[in-house]
């Protein structure tokens, strides 16, 4: 997460000629990429306890959830503004462990360069998330914040990657987090 606030800081005080560009054209995303790359969770019992379980006599046995997987996702973007230059958009990801987050949230886009082709996309989103076969995120709402660097060709298709931070915000009685890097192809509408 520090790398994420890293990034930002680079691009505020950047030299970069940052061009805001009212966007018309809401667009659809499909992307697939590594849910959970940074390997984060723990050994959880599988009767859901973290306390005093092993695999000795008469003690439960642990599972680890300090695995990635294969994910995949949809996300649809307005057409319509908010404030400007702030966007809506709603989304969905799964996993192949079974995990799954259904959310909503806010984006902008920043256009770099004459071009305006290079697009940087932050968001912030919050939803619901089902805990599958792999990391247990310790609640069902869920906050994710990040964003897609990509490259928008002259009719408007967009190729590029994101990623994105999954966090309870200590909803939960445990956060271990999860990282998404996300390949995306996004066509307008």
């Amino acid at each position: 997460m520090n790398l994420f606030y890293l990034c930002f800081l680079l691009l505020f005080f950047s030299n970069v000629s940052v061009v805001n560009a009212k966007e018309k054209k809401g667009r659809v995303s499909v992307g697939t990429g590594i849910y959970n790359f940074m390997e984060n969770g723990d050994h959880i019992c599988r009767e859901g306890t973290i306390t005093r379980c092993g695999t000795g006599s008469g003690q439960v046995p642990t599972v680890a959830y300090k695995n990635s997987s294969f994910a995949y996702n949809i996300e649809i973007f307005s057409s319509r503004n908010i404030f400007k230059y702030i966007k809506p958009f709603m989304g969905f990801m799964g996993t192949t462990d079974n995990a799954s987050y259904s959310y909503f949230g806010l984006s902008g886009d920043l256009f770099f360069l004459n071009c305006k082709c290079l697009v940087i996309t932050p968001s912030l989103a919050a939803g619901w998330y089902v805990d599958g076969d792999e990391i247990k995120l310790g609640h069902h709402v869920e906050f994710r914040s990040g964003g897609d660097i990509t490259y928008k060709f002259k009719n408007d298709v967009r190729v590029g990657v994101g990623i994105f931070h999954l966090s309870n915000a200590m909803l939960g009685d445990r956060n271990p987090g999860s990282e998404q890097a996300i390949f995306k192809y996004q066509v307008p509408f």
